[in-house]
């Protein structure tokens, strides 16, 4: 079997293996009536309630993102089901395919133009066709989702030795091929793939292009992704992968305008899609910076001496935009209901002064509490959202496309946060509720039927109860994810704890792959109150450890530094050895440091979330969490630390600024007994871990 097809294989078979278990998991919600028969009908009607895009009409497409059924056999998928279909054609008049057209599906190195289109990519088109919905194109260029073969010399991916086809792979070195080689396989594969659409009849219908995904990260020099378009090519693979998308689309444009009954020297804007950045966490204000000065101030091809092109503005400055490459930005929107709308309104603001051409391209709102409170503050979000959509295109932000990524929940890559506006069965949920009142301009009057709790003391040890032998998640204690898009893995760590003879000793672990995947803890019910918060925290990999609010501007955040201790004022530091002396013995950093706080919600915040973080994207471990109310202290706004000898600090650490070093805790003693009724709460727990280890993992293949 020749190794492209292999590739193929390997690819379809991970998606079918991974959608096993996403089917399993979603197939009784899923579908419209599904409750062990499709014979059973939904019990409403769900085609009766208001259509999103007649509402926002007149301002911007209303978008979905679709899968094929036939991708990877996902009975929960869109296209395919009666239903569903029916359903999106009378809700949203955009669409984005979630994983067909990405370039994983669609390379294929034994082909002369490395391009193969995927027989549900080409479904997904011909449905929307004749559908009449216009198409959004995602994606062109990522470094995720993509044949490692295309960056190696004779499209040979190798890892280790050993051939690879996982796009997550670290590839030999020597296995990598030339900047000149691989910029030409960058422009065979853009220029087949824009030809394919024009050659079949679909450049009518995708109106759009993601020419670049995900390619800035904040944390990383100069604010690119390390990527290997990035390492073999540099920087400037964003400008060449715009040049070649420009160029191929108007290439083809004038040879096809006559199957489209244009004049090939005419006007053909009709058959010529719009080329957009694309990205996630855009509004975090240093990524806001890197990705508008990458596509609009760093002069790549200054005096125009690196390429020549008849499509570049021949009065360009050399950068993406001014040489007339990118016609906008797409902001991914991965949001929560806690995340701050005052600093998404400034990074809109912030990309239209650059590119006033702007599109909301996979919009989602995970709950940050669960239950019908979760539901409220979710629906007020939206609300809130698009309220500031539509309030910023009044001021003069053009945004002209807003996509919501993905149709129902139990479908959701986010499934676990619930982010979307329909149920499976269809059903708005309160979500879509509001986002209707704010298309039409009307105030928010839902209510609020689910009591959000008392401001009562609350200690949290992740201990089993003694008289409640039932195993507790993370989630029921109250601890969710947070992060935009990325989302951490949290579970109950055994035998790695803080609690003084605890038996048989756990504490909350936090997981991630990304930086931005952390935990929050719902703050809600203490506002107008001031609390004091106190836990332990460990983190063996990252030096740094944030605790901040959300949904509270200029709520303050509060660092601790949890490596090695440095010298107390007084004590003498461990001097280096002399030239033929030992080293002498190192002073073991504790592993728990304490994190002890005090909060002051004002009144009039809607909600308020802890969240902790780290600098890196290691794992780190909470124990020992108490909140207590507080309010007989005296305190301002905000947070603030207390100080070894139970003083507040008023002074919380601005972002950036390491506060003082919270006094280190000593670290609990081991715990290794455990009776019957701990052995029955860790084998719950790895059956429990084990399901979201594999949907974790689901989840992240099906991502966009």
């Amino acid at each position: 079997m020749k190794a492209q097809s292999l590739k193929k294989l390997f690819t379809k078979a991970m998606g079918i293996a991974l959608s096993v278990i996403t089917v399993v998991a979603c197939v009784p919600d899923a579908l419209p009536g599904f409750a062990g028969s499709r014979a059973q009908a939904a019990t409403y009607d769900y085609m009766s309630i208001e259509s999103l895009k007649d509402i926002f009409g007149d301002r911007f497409k209303m978008g979905i993102a679709v899968q094929a059924i036939s991708h990877w056999n996902d009975a929960g998928a869109e296209i395919g089901n009666p239903d569903k279909e029916k359903f999106i054609c009378n809700q949203f008049n955009s669409m984005t395919f979630g994983n067909e057209f990405k370039p994983a599906y669609n390379f294929d190195a034994e082909a002369e133009g490395l391009f193969t289109v995927d027989p549900a990519a080409e479904e997904l088109l011909d449905w929307a066709k004749a559908n009449g919905i216009p198409v959004r194109g995602h994606c062109l260029v990522w470094h995720s989702q993509v044949d490692p073969s295309i960056f190696a010399k004779d499209f040979k991916a190798t890892s280790g030795g050993k051939q690879t086809f996982d796009y997550n792979a670290t590839l030999d070195e020597d296995c990598l091929v030339s900047r000149d080689v691989l910029l030409q396989r960058l422009k065979t594969y853009i220029y087949s793939v824009i030809e394919y659409t024009y050659a079949n009849g679909y450049a009518e219908t995708i109106y759009a292009w993601d020419v670049v995904n995900e390619a800035i990260d904040e944390g990383k020099p100069e604010g690119y992704r390390q990527s290997y378009w990035y390492q073999i090519i540099g920087g400037e693979f964003l400008y060449y992968s715009f040049l070649y998308t420009r160029e191929a689309e108007v290439k083809y444009a004038k040879e096809y305008a006559a199957d489209y009954g244009l004049d090939p020297e005419g006007d053909l804007s009709s058959i010529m899609p719009e080329l957009f950045y694309n990205d996630y966490n855009e509004w975090f204000s240093r990524k806001t910076d890197y990705i508008i000065e990458h596509m609009t101030q760093t002069a790549y091809n200054e005096g125009h001496r690196m390429v020549k092109s008849d499509v570049i503005n021949p009065d360009g400055d050399g950068t993406i935009y001014g040489d007339g490459l990118i016609d906008g930005f797409g902001l991914q929107a991965h949001m929560t209901d806690a995340d701050s709308l005052y600093q998404y309104k400034d990074a809109i603001e912030k990309y239209a002064a650059a590119i006033n051409n702007l599109h909301v391209t996979e919009l989602d709102v995970g709950k940050s509490i669960p239950g019908e409170a979760g539901d409220f503050k979710q629906a007020k979000y939206f609300y809130d959202y698009f309220k500031l959509l539509c309030d910023e295109q009044d001021a003069g932000v053009n945004i002209t496309s807003v996509t919501v990524w993905g149709l129902t929940d139990p479908t959701s890559w986010r499934k676990d946060t619930e982010p979307l506006l329909f149920h499976g069965n269809l059903s708005p949920k309160p979500a879509f509720e509001a986002v209707v009142m704010a298309g039409k301009g009307e105030e928010f009057t839902l209510e609020d039927t689910a009591a959000k709790g008392k401001a009562e003391d609350t200690v949290i040890n992740f201990e089993p109860d003694e008289y409640d032998s039932s195993v507790k998640t993370p989630e029921d204690l109250g601890f969710i994810s947070r992060g935009s898009g990325h989302q951490a893995t949290i579970m109950l760590k055994i035998k790695v704890n803080h609690t003084e003879d605890a038996k048989p000793g756990f504490s909350l672990q936090v997981r991630r792959e990304e930086a931005d995947a952390t935990v929050r803890y719902d703050l809600s019910r203490f506002i107008g109150h001031t609390i004091r918060l106190s836990y332990y925290v460990k983190s063996e990999e990252d030096s740094v450890f944030r605790t901040g609010i959300d949904g509270y501007e200029d709520g303050g955040v509060i660092e601790i530094v949890t490596g090695a201790p440095t010298a107390e004022e007084g004590e003498e530091e461990v001097a280096e050895p002399a030239e033929g002396e030992e080293a002498a013995e190192a002073v073991e950093a504790p592993e728990w440091y304490l994190v002890d706080t005090v909060i002051k919600l004002p009144e009039g915040l809607e909600s308020a979330s802890l969240y902790f973080e780290t600098d890196g994207a290691g794992e780190f471990y909470i124990d020992d969490f108490t909140i207590s109310v507080a309010d007989d202290m005296e305190v301002s706004d905000g947070i603030h630390q207390v100080a070894e000898d139970g003083t507040v600090i008023e002074e919380a650490a601005g972002d950036g600024d390491a506060a003082d070093t919270a006094t280190p805790a000593v670290a609990g003693k081991g715990n290794h007994a455990a009776g019957w009724i701990a052995i029955i709460a860790l084998a719950a727990f790895g059956v429990a871990f084990f399901m979201t280890d594999n949907k974790k993992k689901t989840d992240s293949k099906k991502k966009k």
